[in-house]
């Protein structure tokens, strides 16, 4: 009997323990229930989504919770417990329904109010509480199609999102570095008072306004910019990584390329250099030339009226050359065929006929006040002084060769 009534004992301690075990997790959040706590109430308009258990907080920090949630003369009563019971409240204080997250869970945000107003000695009246705010309301002032359309993009999100969890991990793990430089950059544009960050602002104005009114010509450039990115990934990009691939033997062969025509473009500086004057020439005699143009309108439209009343003239003339002039030709033809043998004969002889007629001129240059006159020298001889003939002979070539008629002279 001993022993049964010991096993009692222990089995009873046993359940004892694990009912207070179990009363001391179900208020686990709350403390310990045996504590000394501060107790507030509020009446509230409406506290949709706040339960018994949910936070108290003063300043974002957790001083309690909430201990009792009900109906009270038609409108919401919530007792709230503080875990100081030395916490004060005074006449001011305000208390708000908070949402704590979008999945509708709340708490009550306690202002304690200032001392100067003194203590609170009753229930905090309603017109110094917030009633609580739903999410749910918010979406409400939506229509049909804007939620349909928020839901889809909801769900796209999520569906994005699968498989990504190390493409967000990387991204927290460089959001320090990102971060790090964002501060920079904020810190750069707000060097000289933010005159950076005021240049940055009107140069983004003022291409906003270059883009004003173009916006179908911005869409075409984008719709064509992704044509061109789609024939990028033709065949899976291949085209392009050849095409990168053969990019620096290319790109050296170009600079090869490029240092040949360095000298030859250096020849064409020079050559348009020198052009320069011919061309500035050219550029003053624009007017001039201008005007010329401009003053020959008048004579050129006049061209085809002289062209028409000169066409039978030339029909005349052709019809003159034809039946008239032909045979004369055909005539001057024959007489010069006749002429070239004594003409080729005269022609060796040019220099002496020349001297003949210079002579000739020379004899009647002499001139007097009572005009021109010619001058004869006579030579005497012994046959002229004595009357005694001689016996001369002569000695002359009828037919003399070209250059030597002077020889001739002298016999």
């Amino acid at each position: 009997m001993a022993s049964t009534g010991r096993a009692n004992i222990a089995g009873y301690s046993t359940l004892g323990a694990f009912v207070v075990a179990i009363i001391f997790g179900l208020n686990a959040t709350h403390g310990s229930p045996l504590r000394e706590r501060a107790t507030v109430s509020a009446d509230f308009d409406d506290v949709s989504g706040l339960y018994v258990g949910d936070d108290v907080r003063i300043s974002s920090v957790r001083v309690g919770f909430v201990d009792e949630v009900r109906l009270k003369d038609g409108h919401a009563f919530a007792v709230m417990k503080l875990d100081d019971p030395d916490t004060k409240v005074y006449a001011d204080a305000t208390a708000g329904v908070i949402d704590r997250s979008g999945l509708g869970q709340k708490f009550v945000n306690l202002d304690p109010g200032s001392p100067s107003a003194g203590p609170l000695t009753g229930t905090i009246a309603m017109d110094h509480t917030i009633r609580a705010q739903d999410i749910n309301g918010l979406f409400n002032t939506f229509d049909d199609k804007t939620r349909a359309a928020a839901g889809s993009t909801l769900r796209e999100f999520g569906g994005g999102m699968d498989g990504h969890a190390q493409d967000l991990n990387d991204l927290l793990h460089t959001a320090p570095g990102i971060l790090s430089n964002s501060g920079i950059v904020s810190d750069t544009l707000a060097e000289n008072n933010g005159s950076s960050l005021v240049g940055l602002m009107q140069s983004a104005d003022t291409i906003s306004a270059r883009f004003r009114g173009r916006q179908q010509h911005v869409a075409d450039v984008i719709d064509q910019l992704g044509t061109t990115f789609d024939a990028f990934a033709v065949d899976e990009g291949q085209p392009l990584e050849q095409t990168i691939a053969k990019g620096p033997e290319t790109l050296k062969e170009t600079r090869e390329a490029l240092d040949d025509l360095r000298k030859p473009l250096k020849h064409t500086a020079s050559a348009m250099k020198d052009l320069r004057p011919g061309a500035k020439a050219l550029g003053d005699s624009m007017p001039d030339l201008r005007g010329f143009m401009r003053d020959a309108v008048d004579p050129l439209e006049k061209v085809p009226d002289v062209s028409d009343e000169a066409v039978p003239a030339l029909e005349s003339l052709t019809d003159l050359t034809h039946e008239n002039l032909r045979p004369l030709a055909r005539q001057l033809v024959a007489t010069g065929d006749g002429a070239a043998p004594p003409v080729k004969v005269f022609g060796q002889y040019v220099p002496e006929i020349v001297r003949y007629f210079r002579d000739v001129a020379s004899t009647t240059a002499n001139k007097q006040p009572g005009g021109q006159y010619t001058r004869i020298l006579v030579i005497p001889s012994d046959e002229s002084v004595g009357g005694k003939p001689a016996l001369v002979k002569i000695n002359r070539n009828p037919y003399v060769a070209p250059g030597e008629t002077d020889d001739q002279g002298d016999n």
